[in-house]
């Protein structure tokens, strides 16, 4: 039996992340239409929460490698199921835009893009 559950950590997207989400969901509209587009948001939606709720859940990567204290969380871990998205979450802990401590997620890149190349140093 466990005990209770912690309640989640706030969260935010960064700018570049708001970004990165819109061109995702710009691209998935036209590409499968408007009903995927609203799964796909949905599907970012709840892997922003489930990283909220255990940032080193089951299934994130310690990525030290592009940062002190970064993470990645891939979208198919928040649908269930293996080739269900094709985009990375990226994230750390660090301050909210009201001073608060939460969960900073920094970029949602697609999984064929070189991390390295599009997360920058302001992370740390």
């Amino acid at each position: 039996m466990s005990g209770p559950s912690l309640p989640a950590m706030r969260h935010q997207f960064t700018e570049i992340a708001d970004e990165d989400i819109e061109d995702i969901l710009k691209t998935s509209g036209k590409r499968f239409g408007p009903r995927q587009r609203e799964v796909y948001a949905g599907l970012i939606d709840r892997a922003a929460e489930m990283v909220a709720e255990n940032p080193e859940r089951p299934g994130s990567r310690d990525r030290h490698d592009l940062g002190a204290g970064v993470r990645s969380f891939h979208l198919e871990l928040a649908a269930g199921r293996r080739g269900a998205a094709s985009h990375i979450l990226y994230y750390l802990r660090g301050r909210l835009s009201d001073g608060s401590d939460g969960l900073v997620i920094a970029r949602v890149l697609h999984e064929g893009m070189d991390p390295t190349r599009h997360l920058s140093a302001d992370l740390e």
